[in-house]
């Protein structure tokens, strides 16, 4: 399946205590016995990629959801016995997603004594006014709390924040991320509001929705002068405490996938697992394949998505090694492409190219330039 190349490993656990009206990740609150009959199946899942690692070590392992600490402790004391069979390395990144409502002290010391390093909490915001719009299960008092013990025990601390919500201002936003920043938060991923179809949003759009740009603009402003740099679209960081798992997805890395609705890539191949409970565990129990969905691409494709995927970065493109992965022919294509766009969007250096703040404001328009290598 895979060779001793750097690996992750990215385990969905759909199962939240309720839906959030924005949402529309493949997560729902669970009928009885769903959750044992979930990890019974990923605990197979994992036994198979673990058969066809030939020699291969994890460099990162992310648990998301769904809401994983919303799982009952004795499920996550089997969880992380089956994990404890996948061989890591000494220095693998472990993280885990966490709603501040239901992280307690027992999840913690486990995942502690178990070798987790990284928590991401599911903060969205630290306004209750908003944190009751979202149907959050939660309050600004919990997050923060929850924040502080995860740093208590020694974990590196992610937080999710989202802008451009119903009646927000720009005060009340940067005030989110004030807090976050005096609590002590190393990284932080900040997410415009996006009205997918999938949501109960999708079919009832909220009012009183902003203008996100200049929330977006003041995140990029303010965050790096607290000593939180950003090196992704979305992500901003305490130099050191970058999120590695998320840098395998930008850099086209091999990525296991365990769990319902989990996206994988593996050898240039990307696949997805059936996005239905009852379909994924009915086929690992019946020994088939829970893939339902694979797609090779073509080169030109290849080579844009990995060109997009950098260009998510403050590393940007890297001319020479990107040659020599995805071909001199497409990367004379896409510096073209990006040289018939506004100077001010890029940061050209002498071995490759990255977006500029502004680059990053727009980065949609750029990306959609490079969709069509071959035209």
């Amino acid at each position: 399946m895979a060779d001793k190349r750097r690996l992750s490993l990215y385990v969905h656990v759909p199962f939240c205590r309720s839906k959030c009206p924005y949402c529309a990740f493949y997560s729902f609150a669970p009928r009885s016995g769903q959750m044992e009959r979930w990890l019974a199946c990923v605990a197979a899942e994992l036994g198979t990629i673990r058969r066809g690692l030939s020699g291969g070590e994890f460099s990162t392992v992310y648990i998301g959801g769904g809401t994983p600490s919303y799982l009952p402790l004795v499920l996550w004391r089997e969880l992380l016995g089956a994990l404890a069979k996948i061989p890591r390395e000494p220095a693998c990144e472990f993280t885990v997603e966490a709603n501040p409502e239901s992280a307690d002290e027992e999840k913690l010391a486990l995942w502690k004594d178990f070798g987790v390093t990284r928590v991401s909490v599911g903060v969205q915001s630290l306004d209750d006014r908003e944190l009751r719009m979202l149907a959050r299960p939660h309050d600004s008092a919990q997050a923060l709390r929850i924040l502080e013990r995860c740093m208590k025990k020694g974990f590196r601390v992610s937080a999710d924040l989202i802008f451009g919500l119903p009646r927000q201002t720009l005060r009340r936003w940067h005030e989110n991320m004030s807090k976050l920043v005096a609590a002590g938060v190393t990284h932080l991923s900040v997410y415009q509001l996006t009205i997918e179809d999938g949501s109960f949003w999708g079919r009832r759009r909220p009012p009183g929705l902003p203008d996100g740009y200049p929330m977006y603009r003041w995140a990029q402003y303010y965050l790096p002068r607290q000593g939180l740099q950003q090196y992704e679209i979305a992500s901003f960081a305490v130099p050191g405490f970058e999120s590695r798992h998320n840098q395998a997805y930008w850099r086209r890395s091999d990525v296991c996938a365990a769990g319902p609705a989990a996206w994988g890539f593996l050898n240039g191949v990307r696949f997805a697992n059936c996005r239905s409970l009852e379909r994924w565990a009915e086929r690992i129990e019946n020994g088939q394949s829970p893939v339902e969905f694979r797609e090779k691409l073509s080169e030109a494709r290849e080579a844009s998505e990995a060109a997009v995927l950098a260009l998510r970065t403050s590393e940007g493109i890297r001319f020479e090694e990107f040659a020599a992965r995805y071909g001199e022919r497409w990367l004379d294509a896409i510096t073209k492409r990006l040289r018939s766009l506004p100077e001010q969007d890029f940061v050209w250096r002498g071995n490759g190219v990255a977006l500029s703040p502004r680059g990053m404001r727009v980065g949609n328009s750029i990306w959609a330039e490079l969709m069509d290598l071959e035209r």
